[in-house]
């Protein structure tokens, strides 16, 4: 495909703008390869019904975003890719990755480039992020996050949000206000392995409780309660991480009534992708005055540009304000200011509806090619719950398939202490480039399923 095979124009915008957002796309998702030409201004005015100096234009912008170079008397070419050394991955690209649980390249690139662009014309803004920001962002900035949490069905006034370093950045902080060393709390048998870590270093015991096909059970909720008196109950229940089940609306009820009548803390972790059509309604929906809320935009936008987010009572977030102040300070004006943008101009919700769109894909050549097998999944999340043969063991097989160039997690990276774990794997279906690599990835792991492990994988 060629800049020429694109029909994209519009009656709404400049028209140079519109061609060289869709130029920089297409180099984006590499219908443009690296080094390529661009059609003569000229040729691509008469296809694309514009003037040449639109064209003109589009093309100067396109160099001003670093995209394109021009050479004179050559033309126009798409900019060598030469990432600067300190840049370059250390990824092993011959591995077949279903690990990693990243949000999958749709037009992230394009949105960070001209969101930086926007702020850099912008010198107002521009010198406010050069100083030092109030912990709790601007006024404006929180009341743009509540807007967009309202219509998340998150209910909340400005001044019942935080901004922090990532979802698990709001974590530790919420562990840190709420607990002290000795401390009991509750969550999920098989969890988030950074919760465990936070707990290790806070000094908290912590309790896996018993799960069932939607989550942690009544009966184990209810035991643990009576025999240990816990602080916190930490529950990802709209996709549970990692065995992708999710807590029914009459669970929940139930759990909210345990957790009332005890004045248990709920720490509702809604980090991972999914669709909002898919959601129940959350704690922090039905319980607002024991529910901290937490999520970001590392799964529905980028693990890299670390904003994430809590929701609570405003007298705990006073609280937490003040954790926040001694752990770090203040947070990077810069990035909260992109998302803000980004959320008051709908970008983020039409990025999350075609990352749906590109997950639903993703689900159906996985059902396809893993037909044969038990699977658990939420349709639109990242991950799937495999439960493997009789004749594997979880952690033999992720250690046979390293061999074999897949990567997957077998469910005792998850557990908690000795909870007793599965023999079942996470498989995460977003991080292939492309829904090629995706079917090899599958298609391997699906050989490795079908082996029986040989004397030579034995640990002794």
């Amino acid at each position: 495909m060629t800049i020429l095979d694109l029909d994209f124009l519009t009656a709404k915008g400049a028209k140079y703008l519109q061609v060289a957002n869709a130029i920089s796309n297409a180099i984006t998702h590499g219908q443009l390869k690296s080094e390529a030409k661009l059609p003569p201004q000229r040729i691509l005015a008469y296809k694309l019904k514009v003037t040449v100096g639109t064209i003109t234009r589009a093309y100067k912008e396109l160099e001003r975003r670093g995209c394109v170079i021009t050479k004179v008397g050559s033309g126009t070419f798409v900019k060598p890719m030469t990432p600067h050394p300190a840049l370059l991955s250390t990824v092993n690209h011959a591995q077949f990755d279903l690990r990693s649980a990243n949000a999958p390249n749709i037009n992230q690139l394009t949105l960070l480039q001209q969101g930086l662009i926007d702020i850099a014309n912008d010198p107002t803004t521009l010198l406010q992020c050069l100083n030092y920001q109030p912990e709790i962002a601007f006024s404006s900035q929180r009341q743009r996050l509540a807007c967009w949490l309202e219509l998340q069905k998150i209910h909340c006034q400005e001044q019942q949000v935080l901004f922090t370093y990532g979802g698990q950045h709001a974590v530790t902080l919420t562990l840190q206000t709420l607990c002290r060393a000795g401390d009991t709390v509750l969550c999920e048998g098989l969890t988030f392995a950074g919760f465990s870590a936070t707990c290790q270093i806070l000094q908290l015991k912590v309790i896996g409780l018993a799960m069932d096909h939607e989550g942690v059970t009544i009966d184990a909720l209810t035991s643990a309660i009576k025999q240990s008196h816990p602080r916190v109950l930490y529950l990802t229940p709209q996709v549970q991480n990692p065995t992708c089940s999710q807590l029914t609306f009459e669970r929940r009820l139930q759990i909210v009534a345990l957790c009332q009548r005890h004045n248990i803390t709920i720490i509702e972790d809604d980090v991972q992708f999914l669709p909002a059509k898919l959601k129940q309604p959350p704690f922090y929906q039905l319980a607002p005055e024991l529910t901290v809320y937490i999520s970001s935009f590392s799964k529905s936008f980028s693990g890299g540009l670390r904003i994430g987010f809590l929701v609570t009572t405003p007298e705990l977030r006073e609280k937490m304000r003040l954790t926040l102040k001694a752990n770090c300070w203040t947070l990077p004006p810069l990035q909260i200011e992109l998302f803000c943008r980004w959320l008051e101009q709908g970008k983020i919700d039409e990025l999350a509806n075609s990352i749906e769109q590109e997950m639903t894909v993703r689900h159906q050549i996985a059902k396809e090619i893993l037909a044969d097998y038990q699977i658990t999944t939420q349709i639109g999340g990242y991950n799937l719950w495999l439960t493997l043969p009789t004749h594997w063991r979880a952690v033999d097989f992720e250690r046979f398939a390293e061999k074999n160039h897949v990567l997957v997690r077998a469910a005792e990276s998850f557990a908690i202490g000795r909870f007793n774990a599965p023999q079942a794997i996470r498989i995460s279906l977003c991080a292939a480039q492309n829904h090629d690599v995706l079917r090899q990835s599958l298609n391997a792991l699906k050989a490795c399923l079908s082996s029986s492990i040989s004397h030579q994988d034995v640990v002794i």
